[in-house]
């Protein structure tokens, strides 16, 4: 028996409509035209490429979003987005994750105040400068935003971020094609502290600053999923640089995602549940490698080997830790991981650094060098 209908324009709209069900089930790809059953549990995604629309089939289309009840989508990626597009959509309050891509302005981002479930937010256009942004200030949306991305917004200005000071549970911001400087710096500064994740990836042709990064790391920020204590930022901030390289994940003494032989696993980390067991090792005088980890996890499967391989080649001068975080409920609280994987180095009980993500193995030996592992 189904729940509710949502009705699409007869004509239809272009794109694809995922309908997927909570806890199960197989996407199912269904067409936006006239009346879509869903039953109990079950949620769209909605996902068209407009860039190369015509201007009327544009007005058209974003005609049709804002006739759509408000609760249809969960889920929203629009290619060639407009401000039209921006505040037809903007309509959709059940949206938790919307994607939007083309040549909108600040006037269209303005539009999108009123979503109370939106955690996920992408936003990339030249247009964009972030004075929209001040129309979120105090919104709903600013209420439920958990991740900014901004990418290829070359007008941006860093001080447009302070409309944000008020977005309580904000807590990742990501750029992609943004000047990184002091001023970008100072405007993420003040979002500390719960702001607690930065990704940021230089324009093309542009090295990423140290010392700006060395800032963000020793205020206590995550930068590029790696973060340590403030003595240590200095010698990970280049760490945090080299970590911005968002081409495919390979090194020529590494592996490359996807390559036909991935490094297995060996049983060279110690599977702890215990908390205590935890204690008794962190209290010894070898430095302690944590991963946070769970079955479950792709990225986990990956980091795994290239982990066991790193603790095997320091021959006893680093102990290596897994914790399986479903069996050990304790173990994210204890070390405030957001997500896993998530990899912990300590020694004499204090963090020297952490990482989250997969990384190479030499990526990894030369941060544990950086901390004073010696590694094999």
């Amino acid at each position: 028996m189904s729940a509710r209908l949502i009705e699409f324009p007869e004509q239809g709209l272009p794109g694809t409509l995922v309908r997927y069900t909570e806890g199960g089930g197989e996407p199912v790809e269904m067409e936006a035209r006239g009346p879509v059953a869903l039953s109990s549990g079950s949620r769209l995604v909605y996902v068209i490429d407009a860039a190369d629309a015509e201007a009327a089939d544009k007005a058209a289309l974003a005609d049709g979003l804002a006739g759509l009840p408000s609760d249809a989508f969960v889920v929203a990626d629009l290619g060639g987005a407009t401000d039209d597009l921006l505040r037809a959509v903007g309509g959709q309050r059940a949206l938790k994750t919307l994607v939007l891509s083309g040549d909108f302005t600040d006037e269209g981002v303005a539009a999108l105040a009123g979503m109370p479930e939106l955690t996920d937010l992408v936003l990339e256009s030249p247009r964009f400068t972030g004075a929209g942004l001040a129309a979120l200030a105090g919104s709903e949306t600013a209420g439920s935003l958990d991740t900014l991305v901004l990418s290829g917004t070359t007008a941006f200005e860093p001080g447009s971020l302070a409309a944000l000071a008020g977005a309580p549970h904000l807590a990742s911001l990501a750029f992609e094609g943004v000047r990184v400087d002091h001023a970008l710096a100072d405007a993420l500064l003040a979002l500390v502290p719960h702001l607690a994740e930065v990704s940021v990836a230089e324009r093309p042709g542009h090295d990423l600053a140290l010392d700006v990064l060395e800032r963000l790391l020793a205020a206590g920020l995550s930068v590029n999923g790696i973060s340590a204590p403030p003595e240590n930022a200095a010698l990970f901030a280049r760490a945090a640089a080299e970590a911005a390289d968002t081409g495919d994940f390979e090194d020529e003494e590494g592996f490359e995602e996807g390559d036909a032989e991935e490094p297995q696993e060996r049983g060279v980390l110690r599977e702890v549940a215990d908390e205590a067991e935890l204690d008794r090792l962190l209290a010894g005088p070898v430095p302690v490698l944590v991963d946070l980890t769970a079955p479950w996890c792709g990225p986990c499967s990956l980091l795994t080997p290239v982990l066991e391989e790193v603790v095997e080649a320091c021959d006893g001068a680093l102990t290596g830790v897994r914790i399986d975080v479903d069996r050990a409920g304790w173990a994210q609280g204890r070390f405030d991981a957001m997500g896993v994987p998530t990899v912990i180095v300590l020694h004499e009980g204090k963090e020297s650094f952490r990482f989250s993500g997969v990384v190479t193995a030499p990526r990894l030996t030369g941060w544990l060098t950086a901390a004073g592992v010696t590694t094999g």
